[in-house]
């Protein structure tokens, strides 16, 4: 009988240490690559419509929580480095009360934007001048009080964007809304911020230096359609065409197309994240953009739906990133 072939000890042991040699390769890699000088990837979170009076508010009285419509979401968002969302209703106790008080919210429904993480908010939407001039103020009082920026005011002069940090990211926020109140409010000292050409692409141009990642909030399009109009596209690419990163639209009360637009993304309408017209629609969406350093590495696009309870929770999910975010301009989703 012919003895078996022996192996040498050194080529045994090296064949056995082959696939931890190679994972100590892959962490030393990742250590380089994740060390002192390479800036930690963050994530900006994003969400429609948010109403929380009426009937919303009446839930919330009735379980005896401010927090309750976010809760099924809340850990998802303050995991997010920085959260946004349309806050679409009057957090005030006074203002005109011959105005239309079916937006008005108690200021104590803002706990719940706190307690799940929201960073800044829009108020340049059609309803936050429903209350008049003082019930705005008082509005914007109590989100400075609670900790919450607040982008889309009109004091007269270009507006300043919102600039928070993500990581090492400076990101910049800036909200403008269709509908501004119209004439009754037109000379007041506070207003909400309207879509304008020389407005919105001044305010973009003068932001455009103080940040690394720039956001324009658009409060505009039909509601219920299912799709952008045109109108929606060519004011929403200007924005991009003047240095916004992102722009991310409310008001459809539905979701809509995210469409990749020269260096930027788009997403038409987020839908209603918190709201109480389920006869009407109860969908939404969650946007999530991750970023190395100014860089998209990552976009999360997530359905949500609005339950008996007006809480969202999520439906379904889609994801893209690394190569598939370099696609050629069009829609996404």
């Amino acid at each position: 009988m012919v003895a078996p072939r022996s192996i040498p000890l050194a080529v045994r042991t090296s064949t056995r240490l082959l696939p931890l040699l190679a994972l100590a390769a892959a962490l030393l890699a990742f250590a380089c690559a994740s060390g002192p000088d390479s800036p930690r990837p963050v994530t900006l979170a994003f969400v429609g419509d948010m109403m929380l009076g009426r009937r919303v508010d009446a839930a919330m009285v009735e379980r005896g929580s401010w927090t309750l419509p976010f809760q099924p979401l809340a850990s998802r968002l303050s995991a997010a480095d920085l959260t946004f969302g349309n806050l679409e209703c009057v957090t005030a106790r006074g203002g005109n009360p011959r105005a239309n008080p079916a937006f008005r919210a108690d200021p104590r429904a803002l706990e719940g934007l706190r307690f799940s993480g929201f960073d800044v908010v829009s108020i340049a939407n059609n309803h936050a001048p429903d209350l008049g001039p003082e019930a705005l103020e008082e509005m914007l009082d109590h989100l400075g009080k609670a900790g919450i920026a607040f982008a889309g005011v009109d004091r007269g002069t270009v507006q300043a964007p919102v600039v928070l940090r993500a990581g090492e990211v400076r990101v910049g926020y800036l909200a403008f809304s269709y509908s501004a109140g119209g004439a009754a409010a037109a000379n007041d000292p506070v207003r909400v911020a309207k879509i304008g050409g020389k407005p919105l692409v001044g305010a973009i141009v003068a932001a455009r230096s103080l940040v690394e990642y720039l956001v324009v909030s658009l409060h505009l399009g039909t509601e219920f359609e299912r799709r952008a109009n045109a109108t929606q596209q060519g004011i929403a690419r200007a924005a991009i065409d003047a240095g916004a990163d992102l722009v991310v639209g409310h008001h459809p009360h539905v979701p809509q197309e995210v469409e990749k637009y020269r260096h930027g993304f788009i997403a038409y309408s987020l839908g209603d994240f918190v709201f109480d017209h389920p006869e009407a629609s109860v969908d939404g969406a969650l946007l999530e953009v991750s970023l190395q350093e100014a860089t998209p590495t990552r976009i999360v696009y997530a359905r949500t739906r609005i339950n008996e309870r007006f809480q969202p929770e999520l439906v379904s999910e889609r994801s893209w990133e690394g190569a598939a975010l370099q696609m050629p301009d069009g829609v996404i989703e």
